[in-house]
């Protein structure tokens, strides 16, 4: 497929090559070596085209019990009903632990509850919604930069990392500029290369002080993050308090006032400044990628937008104005979901879905599974944003769509996240419009977020009055 305007109503994006094993339900032993070597390229190629069309998959791995759910129901019982039961499973933990340690992503029991009490002030609502104009405004300027750029071509991912860090340092930090975005979004981008994917020895459950290669360059990379974001929450200790500047606290100065200690404290800011923008941006760079390929869908939006009476309008009621491009960003969602893998293991043995599961059995739902379930969704593989509006979004299952994660671990910053994309998009498009313009479209690659396997150009042009309907 080529650079040029692919003019389908319907796109279906490009996968990944899948597995091919030689039974269903159970490994073999040939079996081993296609999981291995999937897993080191791409673990979204361990999956086989049967897992699309299956609820639920028991099976051994290396003396180990696994469940794969791709039914709602299960999932529920497993994430909310009994959550108690199902904890962080040592895989996910082995991969995300020696980042973000007892961050609220990976710290469980009581440091877990403190942290997310800690925090939880900042995402009501009304904080929320509070923090809109400042999106806009941010977004507003990247938009005036793209402009200027007219004609140009550049790497969408990066772009789209750079702007929501922005958002990110604006909304939550109060731009604060200790955080130097350049140093901060390379180690992020490095440590993703050399650990976003499980190292042999933690699928073998081996032990941590076993020496793995390449943990002494990722534990370089992991103690400069963590010494920036250290250094950013000294300078705030010295700096005047809100009540002292005249400023509303924000996101730093709550999570310094909430009684955490200093590692705690670096902890969180580390996954929030971590986690808050790459998966953000990524779905991002993702969307833009999609509308570029469905210029039907695209025109829609940018219809949508131009006549919506924007600038009158709060941007925290934009979703409400905007249903289209939330659609779009739902639809993104699904088909490339920030959070590509939810592991749990089970305390004790449980029933799920009547079937008996063993303590210590690890649960994996996998979204990239889940959001493509052949009996779930019509052409799973395609991009129809019109799934998620009126009758068709409400016929869609509890728990099939999980693009924030569900139950007590469900995603703090998910309301957020959704309003803060739909700001970017209304504020970019309709200036400029980003056409993808590479020899071959990307493909997914799991990295704990899910990241391009090549880079993704897109040609910058502004959009001209003619093409405003407004």
């Amino acid at each position: 497929m080529s650079g040029e305007n692919v003019m389908n109503q319907v796109f279906q994006p490009p996968k990944p090559p899948y597995a091919v094993y030689s039974g269903v339900g159970k490994l073999r032993p040939s079996d081993y070596w296609i999981y291995f070597r999937a897993m080191r390229r791409n673990p979204l190629e361990v999956w086989g085209e049967h897992h699309f069309s299956i609820r639920l998959a028991p099976f051994r791995f290396l003396g180990r019990s696994s469940l794969i759910v791709n039914d709602p129901d299960a999932i529920h019982h497993c994430f909310v009903t009994r959550s108690d039961n199902f904890t962080m499973n040592p895989l996910r933990q082995a991969v995300l632990k020696p980042f973000l340690r007892d961050g609220l992503l990976t710290a469980e029991g009581e440091t877990w509850s403190k942290a997310r009490k800690a925090v939880s002030p900042v995402f009501t609502p009304r904080k929320v919604n509070a923090f809109a104009p400042q999106i806009r405004q941010v977004c507003e300027d990247a938009a005036a930069a793209f402009e200027a750029i007219d004609g140009r071509t550049i790497p969408v991912s990066d772009a789209m990392v750079d702007l929501t860090l922005d958002v990110l340092i604006e909304t939550l930090f109060s731009g604060d500029e200790a955080l130097d975005k350049a140093r901060f979004t390379a180690g992020i981008h490095q440590l993703l290369e050399i650990s976003g994917i499980p190292h042999p020895f933690d699928l073998l459950h081996l032990p941590g002080w076993i020496p793995r290669i390449g943990q002494g360059k990722s534990r370089r990379v992991i103690a400069d993050l963590r010494r920036q974001v250290s250094d950013v929450a000294a300078q705030r200790r010295k700096a005047p308090s809100p009540e002292e500047s005249g400023r509303a606290p924000d996101f730093l100065d709550l999570l310094l006032g909430a009684g955490l200690d200093d590692t705690a404290v670096t902890d969180n800011l580390l996954t929030f400044l971590a986690a808050g923008h790459e998966t953000t941006a990524r779905s991002l760079a993702w969307t833009l990628y999609l509308l570029s390929r469905a210029p039907d869908v695209r025109d829609r939006l940018e219809a949508e937008i131009d006549a919506a009476a924007l600038d009158d309008t709060d941007p925290a009621s934009w979703a409400q104005a905007l249903p289209w491009t939330e659609a779009v960003i739902k639809e993104s969602l699904r088909l490339y979901p920030s959070a590509p893998m939810l592991a749990r293991t089970s305390r004790e043995w449980d029933i799920v879905a009547g079937l008996p599961v063993p303590a210590r059995t690890d649960v994996l739902v996998s979204t990239w599974l889940l959001h493509r379930q052949r009996d779930i969704w019509a052409e799973p593989d395609s991009f129809r944003p019109e799934r998620f509006l009126g009758e068709a979004g409400k016929a869609i299952p509890r728990d099939a769509y999980l693009p924030f994660g569900l139950g007590p671990r469900v995603c703090i910053g998910a309301r957020f996240a959704m309003m803060e994309m739909v700001i970017v998009l209304a504020c970019l498009l309709r200036r400029v419009r980003f056409e993808f313009d590479g020899p071959r479209d990307p493909r997914p690659v799991m990295r704990i977020t899910l990241q391009p396997d090549n880079e993704v150009p897109m040609r910058v042009s502004r959009r001209g009055e003619d093409e405003r309907i407004s």
